[in-house]
């Protein structure tokens, strides 16, 4: 008698993926309720001044007080964040690239562009204010500069990571060169190029930040600013948790893409 081979159902596998999921929400979740828990327990037991410490339902009732306060700046804040990111990504693939596939261009460009990262942004910014004016121009320029370099270089990395064997192979195969960058160099290198925009989207929320500190009458830093000198330390804090957020969504937001665009990749096998 012939045995009769039986299809089990795969559910059982979406939801032991929905298991993980829910696993990975978990300890965000956790981290974020001891933090407040803490906050709590130490606004009970101590009784700082309000302006000192403030206690976090303090913070989220202000938060939901002044929610259009809060988003009409946010508003300009996001729009310096996205545009900052989306210059440093434009301009420092490419540059990796090239700098990668022409020699020449590595000794022309990297060493200038290491000596620009090693100084202040904070001390670029008046010179930025002086060259573009007051306005949105030089507080985009603060942001990309200052997310730029780390795409740049997990760019650089990336692409110069590719295991010797393969492109030996590549070479045995008589594969042309610009088969071998799409092919081969540009996939292998994505899972890099990912991981330093992930860097970047963090930074670029940090520049948009200190652009704001010093050229702006809009936007979450102008409102620290201001905070800080009448000592609104709620306000403070309320958009302090903003940012995190903001930066936790992006960074996030990067994660998703990347799992849609390399899912073959072992980093995403888990």
């Amino acid at each position: 008698m012939a045995d009769v081979g039986i299809t089990l159902p795969r559910r059982p596998e979406r939801l032991s993926g929905m298991g993980h999921h829910f696993k990975g929400a978990f300890w965000p979740l956790a981290s974020t309720v001891l933090a407040l828990g803490l906050w709590a327990l130490i606004v009970v037991v101590a009784k700082p001044a309000p302006y000192i410490l403030p206690a976090p339902w303090d913070v989220l009732a202000r938060i939901w007080t002044d929610r259009g306060l809060l988003a009409s700046h946010g508003l300009v804040t996001m729009t310096e964040i996205v545009a900052g990111l989306l210059i440093s990504i434009v301009i420092a693939i490419p540059l990796g690239i090239a700098i990668v596939a022409v020699p020449t261009a590595e000794k022309l460009f990297y060493p200038i562009i290491v000596a620009f990262n090693a100084i202040p942004k904070v001390a670029l910014a008046p010179l930025f204010v002086v060259w573009f004016g007051y306005g949105f121009m030089p507080r985009v320029l603060i942001t990309s500069s200052i997310a730029f370099f780390p795409i740049l270089v997990s760019t650089i990395s990336g692409l110069v990571g590719i295991e010797p064997d393969l492109l030996r192979l590549a070479r045995v195969l008589r594969a042309h060169t610009s088969q071998v960058f799409l092919r081969m160099r540009l996939p292998h290198a994505l899972p890099s190029i990912f991981a330093g925009i992930k860097v970047g989207t963090s930074l670029a929320v940090i520049g948009a930040i200190i652009g704001e500190f010093v050229a702006s009458d809009s936007g979450w830093g102008y409102l620290l600013v201001q905070a800080s000198g009448t000592l609104d330390t709620t306000i403070m804090f309320a958009v302090v948790i903003i940012l995190a957020i903001v930066a936790s969504c992006l960074f996030s937001a990067v994660g998703l893409i990347e799992r849609l665009m390399v899912s073959w990749h072992a980093s995403q096998r888990h």
